[in-house]
């Protein structure tokens, strides 16, 4: 059975950081004669419907990537399709609440199974907060401590690692640390290719056995993200 991690893109599900556009498509060409109030630039009565995208890249479920926090790291065109879909998917469920750090004593309890995956899923059960309170899930949202991020990336051969939080760690502190951002950067300057999926809807895998997952981008080469649809084959009943 495939079951989808990532959230859709309609207004009602998409939570935003800050004054960001939400993604939008523009009109280039539509077979209807032009409207009241229509857009000179777009061709009317055409012979079919075309548009533009215009999108923050980070909006929704989407990847960090190297080159997110490292300007010589891989950008998206370095990965390759099977880095998107892993064999080995596990998920651990480290539940936290406003602004506490996922520490690597609570990785350490599960060292057998990360030796044996490929991709870490982390389920914080914070995500609750998402639509019933998006100020909170934006502002007070838990992450890893930087400790626990050089352990997973030193220990284990991961090809990336997903959580139920806007970040992977608090946006708004690391903005304040020196240096800036350090949990990304301990996953994204470790040396390898590695990304983040970050702002995952990780209930519905919880409970289920993972199969395999997928977390699939845009494969714009130049970018340093991109949103993903992210979905997993799943059995019922834990691994």
């Amino acid at each position: 059975m495939l079951v989808r991690f990532s959230y859709s893109l309609t207004p009602d599900q998409l939570v935003m950081p800050g004054p960001i556009d939400p993604p939008k498509v523009i009109p280039r060409s539509r077979m209807i004669d032009k409207p009241s109030g229509g857009a000179d630039d777009v061709r009317w009565g055409s012979y079919n419907n075309t548009s533009f995208a215009r999108m923050f890249v980070h909006s929704g479920t989407h990847m960090d990537v190297n080159f997110h926090v490292d300007p010589d790291g891989h950008r998206l065109g370095a990965f390759e399709l099977e880095d998107f879909v892993s064999e080995r998917p596990i998920l651990l469920e480290i539940p936290k609440g406003d602004m506490e750090e996922i520490t690597v004593e609570e990785l350490k309890a599960h060292d057998e199974e990360l030796r044996e995956a490929d991709f870490l899923f982390v389920y914080t059960g914070y995500s609750t907060h998402r639509q019933s309170d998006p100020d909170r899930y934006l502002v007070k949202q838990p992450g890893f401590s930087v400790v626990a991020a050089e352990y997973l990336m030193e220990a284990f051969e991961l090809k990336g690692v997903c959580v139920d939080l806007m970040g992977i760690e608090n946006i708004g502190r690391a903005k304040t640390l020196d240096p800036q951002f350090p949990v990304h950067k301990a996953f994204l300057t470790a040396g390898r290719k590695f990304y983040l999926v970050e702002d995952a809807n990780l209930k519905p895998l919880t409970g289920k056995r993972l199969l395999r997952s997928y977390a699939i981008p845009l494969l714009l080469p130049e970018a340093e993200g991109m949103m993903i649809t992210g979905f997993a084959d799943v059995g019922e009943g834990n691994a």
